[in-house]
């Protein structure tokens, strides 16, 4: 019975390898999309039902999250990843993240290191992210 478990595991393994390659893309796109305003890259890789955990407390869905970039509420205005652990799951993915942003909230500058996780599920219209979670390192 382990044998045909190490067998199943070992055949599925290139299958999440790729996998791993279309959910970093996919991280790149919501990266992208945020750091460019980029709304249709956004609108394809973040799921309806988007659970949006920010640093701050405060939790968007994907249309609060959308819309609150596209007034200039919160303006991301650059960013660099500094690590990610990607791990694939059948149909889902956990994304852990190391990132420096600049950004502008309320009109108000800032820039913060943060460690985030981010949870995507593969869907009818790929790897899309249906939770995110962050908190800032402290300096």
């Amino acid at each position: 019975m382990r044998i045909l478990l190490l067998i199943g595991l070992m055949l599925a393994a290139p299958v999440f390898a790729a996998d791993a390659d279309d959910v970093k893309a996919a991280e790149m796109n919501w990266f992208n999309g945020i750091t460019k305003n980029n709304f249709p890259m956004l609108e394809k890789v973040l799921a309806e039902d988007l659970h949006y955990l920010h640093s701050t407390g405060v939790v968007d869905s994907k249309a609060s999250y959308i819309q609150s970039m596209r007034s200039g509420k919160q303006k991301y205005a650059s960013g660099k990843i500094n690590d990610l652990k990607i791990r694939v799951y059948a149909g889902a993915a956990l994304i852990n993240g190391d990132a420096n942003f600049e950004f502008v909230t309320d009109g108000k500058p800032g820039k913060a290191r943060l460690k985030y996780t981010h949870v995507f599920a593969k869907t009818a219209k790929g790897w899309q992210l249906v939770s995110h979670q962050s908190l800032k390192v402290p300096e």
